[in-house]
This record gives C-alpha cells, structure tokens and sequence, in this order.
C-alpha cells in the first residue's frame, strides 16, 4: 500500500486516517499485478468445484442468446456478471504461520517457500512477520523522530537496504523490479511521516502503527514472489483490508469476527487463489484506521485467519522443536510434549512458558482446530499439538498428569493485613481497585478464608507505585488500626504446575509440596483456581531453579533417585562413569531410577551440580 504524496501536509495526513473506501489504503495498484488483465476487471460468472475453488472460467458470449436480448435481461446478466465469487472454508485449507527468524534472511525465505510448496492442502493460507528485528528497527524510527533525532534518516535507509539487497538475492527481472518500486514508494512515505513526526515531536498511535506495519508487508511481498516462482498460483494480502478489530483496553484490541469474515469474502472474490501469503501483526479498526495487534500479533493474526476459513489446522513454526515440559535452560531434562490442551496451553504462556500468546488460542477453540507448533529448522521433529483433549474409551484423558512446569521472575508479594478487614464489604475491590489505578498487572492472589489477609503478587518494578497507593487509600485504616500492615516481600518467583488431568487426581499438591520440601524450598505464598488446571506458589527467587528441578524430577523422571558422587576420576572412575552415562536411560526405563552423579572430586579439583 502506499500514500497519495511523498510529502506530507495536514491535509495528507488527515487523509490517512480517512474512513472511506476510497482512501489509497483500499485502492490496488491494478499495474502492478503480473496476472493483471482486462478479464480480471469483470470477472464472469465462476464454475465452481464441489471442494469450492473454481475449476475454471466460463464466459458467457453474446451468441449464446437466443433472438433479441431485452434491456431487463441485460441487466439480469450484468448482475450475474457481478456475482461474487464464494469462498470456500473448512478442512481443504491449511494456515501457516511465521515468524521473523523464519523469514530473517533470503536463505531462510527460500526456505518457507519450499515448505508452502510442498504442503499438499488443497488451499494454504500462510501468515508472515516482519523479518527478524524490523519491527524493532521501526519502532527505533518513531523513537527518533520523537525525539527530534536527525538520525532517523540514515536509520530509514538501513531498512531500505536490508530489503532491497534481501530482493536482490531472491528476485529477478519483473518481480524484482516491481517489488523495489513498491519499496521505494514506501520508503520515501516513510520519510515524509517521520519530517512531520520529527516536526511535530509526537506521534500518534495511528501513526505508529502505521509506520510500523511495513515490515510485514515487505515480508508478505517476497514471498508471495518467491512461491510463484515455485510454481503456484500465489496472492499477497494487506489483512488491513480484511481483519477488523476493536480496541478493548489498554494496548489490547478484540476482533470483529462477523465484519472481517464479510470482508474476507469481498477479498477473496477479487483474488480467487489456493495460496495467499498475508501479513501479520497488523489490522484495522471499524473506521479504516491501520492498526495492529500488538506484540506477538502474528500467532494472533494465524489464529484468526484460522477460524475465519474453519481450516483444518493451523501451524506455528518457529525455532524450537514445540513446547518443552519445562525451560530446557533451566531444567536439562526437559521433554518435548507431543499434546497439550488449549487449556493448559494459556495457562503456560501466561505464566511465562513460550508458548504462544494466550490470546492466541480462543480463536481457534471456538471451531476445534488444533494448532501445531514446529520447528522450520528441524522438519524432521514432530513438534506439538494444541487441541482438545483425546479420550480412551473409558472417557478417561490420555497423557500424564502434570503437563509442564512454568516460572515468571521477578515479581513481589504485596500482603495487605488486619483484623478490621474481616467481614467488611468491599475491601479486596478497594484494595485491587487502588492496584489498577497505577495500572499494575496482579499475576496471583492468595486470601486467608479468615479474610484477615490478602496476598499478592505484582512485577518488582510496579511494586513501589502499588504499596504508595495502597497506603495512600487505606492511610485512615492504618492509623486507626483496622489494618497492621502493608508489607512488601520483595525478590520472588512463580512457580506454577500446569495439567488438566490435575483436577481429578487426588494427590497431585502433595506430591508438588512433598518435592518442594524435599529440596529445602521454604513456599511464600500458594495459589490453586477452582477448575484446579494450575497450582501455582510463590518462592524466594534464589530457589526457583532448584525448585523447578525438583518438582519436575519429581513428575517426570523417577519417584526413587539415588545421587552419587565419583571420587577419583581416573581410569576407573572414568570408565564407571562411561558406563553410568550409557545405563541411566536403561535405569530410568526398566527399573524407574533417576541415578544422578552429584559431585565428582579427584586430589586437585571438585566439580559439584549446582542442584
């Protein structure tokens, strides 16, 4: 998309921010196509497949009519003319998304582009990011523009040249040329918003979002060049024309499914095709406004896009080969997780697994399609599945009991007590009412049923803005004596335990706090919901790497370990070691022992586990 000028005045920039549908926002650059022609202007009637997709073209030629054709049955056939073409949905399409290190360097584009070609579905919808660290770069822009920094000029022409020498290496000849056209056009708009930003010292958040939404649509347009050159029929497509949301707090939006499933249809009769590469990350609001879906919106923008086609699946591909038990970094023994429900999959991501963005899965639940999350530098690896649980034919669920293990930290506990809290109406809205007022975002709550205590915890860097609050609203309370203390606990960590089969297991907290005991780590604070997916506890930050390891030793490895440790490490202490490491998967397997060497030690040095 481009702007009408490459200087901005008021007139111009209000223009952006036009509502109509005549703003170049909508318009298409006809020229531009390589499939364009004068057929495509009015397309006849289709014949349509019984799969949905139209088999061919049919025009219906003057001669074909019988004797003289009436004014009334011109018009019958103008409409017919007119007829949209229908968009075909459910399990023929397949959507891909991903994300920028997918798509970070020509190499790697090529790559995708093998990867869309050799998906067999009969229609694929693929969702791209910008290249890695665009969107960054974009944002530095606005940055400096705000700030009245000169250097915004040369930083836009880094962005140029990181696309333009990318095309290089993977176009030639009319693609090339028409895509460095097109990214000309843009860079110089570009530079005209940012004269004015720079001018002005502020952007708005229209602008912003503007601006920033680029690095997508570069992205969208290579490789959508680079599929055709592989053979198929291929459309990009600027989802600002198709996905519409509404904002819904602060740096939130809600999508407006009816209206963007009504404009998805619009788009797909203008550009029937079985593949189409679109952008991620950004949209519109209900009056035409750009937009976009805020950080991770691209896994946002494929679950959508999803939904709105009722696709057999969607896939995330990424650079990690799925959804491990716990962080690999923290805990070696991690496992890859073949399944996991929509339910503990945002309940992980919430609680700082990197999974996908919670947000992410409501979409794709509301019509059952499961998200696959794999790895584009690892084919071979089958990755994971987010879906609704499988049952045996006892209606049992299948899969162990506790799925994953997840830590947010740097967090604070905020303890609010006194004996005139309890019984008092109001107290915990007054408390988290004070909360949101200085907008911290409250990650887990733990009350005492005597209601003489509520217990929180907050990000350590909103911590001193929540506790001045709180001792500002309830200052009269405290000097009375109706409240003893408000008590910050600073230095913490998150620990919480995700399953679904965790709720109708008896035993699952006992052996979480029976672990946790075990290796000495002293709970703060505990948090458990009623639907019992998740139990999560509060700890000294100090111990949460320990603490991770133990409860996930505890569930997935063994229930009887035995530590060791070699003393001497020479010629028979190494060998006994050789045949340690050869054995403990075989121990693990066949006799349910996690056999760990601890220490070992020899005249000079000592090497100890950090456990």
């Amino acid at each position: 998309m481009a702007l009408c000028a490459a200087s901005i005045s008021h007139n111009n920039t209000s223009r952006i921010l036009s509502s109509s549908k005549s703003n170049t926002f909508y318009q298409k650059k006809i020229s531009a196509s390589p499939h364009f022609s004068l057929l495509s202007l009015t397309p006849p009637r289709p014949s349509l497949s019984r799969s949905g997709f139209v088999s061919h073209w049919r025009r219906r030629e003057p001669h074909s009519l019988h004797g003289h054709v009436s004014c009334s049955v011109k018009a019958v056939l103008l409409d017919e003319s007119k007829e949209k073409l229908l968009l075909p949905k459910g399990d023929m399409w397949s959507v891909h998304k991903f994300g920028g290190t997918c798509v970070g360097s020509w190499e790697r584009i090529q790559n995708v582009a093998q990867i869309i070609v050799q998906d067999s579905s009969e229609g694929k919808l693929v969702v791209v990011s910008a290249m890695s660290k665009v969107t960054d770069m974009m944002y530095d822009l606005i940055n400096k523009a705000q700030s009245r920094d000169g250097s915004y000029v040369s930083a836009v022409d880094a962005v140029f040249e990181k696309h333009k020498l990318t095309a290089m290496d993977l176009l030639d000849g009319d693609d090339l040329a028409s895509f460095l056209s097109r990214l000309h056009h843009d860079i110089n708009n570009l530079k005209a918003m940012l004269r004015a930003i720079y001018i002005a010292g502020h952007a708005t958040e229209s602008f912003s979002d503007f601006i920033v939404g680029h690095g997508e649509l570069w992205s969208a347009q290579m490789l959508s060049y680079v599929v055709r050159k592989n053979g198929l029929d291929c459309e990009w497509m600027d989802t600002r024309e198709v996905l519409i949301v509404n904002p819904s707090g602060s740096n939130q939006v809600d999508p407006d499914f009816a209206e963007s499933e009504k404009r998805l249809e619009e788009w797909f009769s203008r550009h029937p095709s079985k593949t189409i590469v679109a952008t991620g990350f950004i949209a519109s609001t209900q009056q035409n406004i750009p937009t976009t879906l805020k950080r991770d919106g691209s896994d946002f923008s494929a679950a959508i896009m999803g939904s709105l086609l009722r696709a057999r699946q969607v896939t995330i591909w990424t650079d990690v080969d799925g959804v491990y038990s716990a962080d690999p970094r923290k805990v070696s023994e991690a496992v890859i997780l073949r399944t996991l429900s929509y339910q503990e999959a945002w309940e992980m991501s919430y609680f700082g697994a990197n999974v996908l963005h919670p947000r992410t899965i409501m979409p794709v639940m509301r019509y059952d399609i499961p998200i696959m999350i794999r790895n584009v530098f690892n084919l071979s690896a089958p990755g994971t599945m987010i879906c609704r649980p499988a049952e045996n034919e006892d209606g049992q669920k299948l899969e162990s009991l506790v799925k994953g293990f997840a830590t947010i930290d740097n967090v604070a506990l905020v303890n609010v007590e006194g004996t005139g809290m309890a019984g008092v109406p109001g107290t915990a809205s007054a408390i988290f009412g004070a909360v949101k007022d200085v907008g911290a975002n409250v990650i887990a709550i733990s009350q005492a049923s005597s209601e003489h205590s509520v217990c929180f915890a907050v990000p350590e860097k909103e911590v001193a803005a929540v506790a001045e609050a709180l001792k500002s609203r309830f200052s009269e309370a405290l000097n009375a004596g109706r409240l003893s203390q408000v008590a910050i606990i600073p230095n913490c960590s998150i620990l919480a335990a995700v399953g679904q089969k965790m709720a109708s297991t008896y035993g699952v907290s006992a052996t979480l706090f029976n672990a946790l005991a075990k290796a000495n780590i002293n709970v703060r604070a505990i948090a458990q919901g009623c639907s019992e997916y998740n139990v999560t506890v509060v700890i000294k930050r100090e111990d949460c790497i320990r603490a991770l390891r133990a409860v996930h030793s505890r569930f997935y490895l063994s229930k009887t370990t035995i530590a060791m440790g070699i003393i001497g490490p020479g010629l028979i202490g190494a060998t006994l070691l050789d045949q340690l490491r050869d054995q403990a998967a075989v121990l693990k397997e066949d006799f349910n022992i996690d056999l760990r060497v601890m220490g070992i030690t020899g005249s000079r040095t000592m090497l100890l586990d950090d456990v």
